[in-house]
């Protein structure tokens, strides 16, 4: 049964409940007539849609606020199994109602295959103390200084004995993107995500990257405190991963 906020309008639950069915019947030109036409080329790789699929059902349509509604969909495989998109919409400049983003529901951000030891295994103690749930960086014995990504030499100092700190993980948004592009197979049914650039004034203002949870209509203010949390990998394959999360969002 669809839940509707009242603000939605009418035109558009009739629009997604027709979209639905385009996706349902791998209707690939009515689809893509719903995009907006500048984010065709990043809508594709947003959603991961397993084919065939029998039937579509709008679960909910919401408003989120600046002119866009988010509508849940929930699909239907011949095995009766099922699984739901969120899209978002807006009306573009012509006032007709038009895809904005799309992606799978959970949105757990994906787990990378290219994180883990780089190939000189310099980092390996950072990646081991994240199995332990704690953040290491190299600072150097002698100056001082931290440093990161991991060196063999001191960049101050050049004293060559560098070690490993425990950091707590907290610390301001230095920059950011959003990214819509799958970069990497992993990526789709996950965009966009919004990267971050983390300074740490514990880790004598080194910079790290990372992913910023719970993102999605989230601009980002520079400077805004962001602690991160590690999140054990589900399985073997894969290593833990900071997910970082503005003040007073933390789960």
């Amino acid at each position: 049964m669809t839940r509707t906020d009242p603000s939605v309008p009418a035109d558009l639950a009739s629009i997604v409940a027709a979209h639905g069915k385009s996706v349902a019947a791998g209707d690939n030109a009515a689809v893509l007539a719903d995009f907006l036409p500048d984010r065709i080329g990043q809508l594709i790789a947003s959603a991961d849609v397993p084919t065939p699929l029998r039937s579509a059902e709008v679960q909910s349509i919401a408003d989120v606020g600046d002119g866009y509604f988010d509508a849940v969909i929930r699909y239907t495989k011949p095995d009766d199994s099922w699984f739901e998109l969120r899209s978002r919409w807006v009306r573009d400049a012509e006032g007709i109602w038009r895809t904005f983003s799309v992606r799978n529901i959970p949105d757990t951000p994906p787990w990378m295959d290219l994180t883990g030891p780089s190939a000189d295994g310099l980092d390996i103690p950072h990646w081991d103390a994240l199995r332990d749930g704690r953040m290491l960086l190299q600072r150097c014995s002698a100056c001082r200084t931290w440093a990161w990504s991991p060196r063999p030499i001191c960049p101050t100092c050049h004293e060559f004995d560098m070690r490993w700190e425990q950091v707590e993980p907290v610390g301001t948004v230095y920059s950011w993107t959003r990214t819509w592009q799958a970069f990497t197979k992993e990526s789709t049914g996950h965009l966009p995500y919004v990267v971050v650039l983390v300074e740490l004034p514990h880790a004598g203002a080194r910079r790290v990257l990372g992913v910023l949870a719970d993102a999605d209509g989230v601009t980002p203010t520079i400077g805004s405190t962001v602690r991160g949390e590690i999140e054990q990998p589900p399985d073997d394959e894969h290593w833990p991963l900071v997910r970082w999360h503005l003040e007073g969002t933390t789960s």
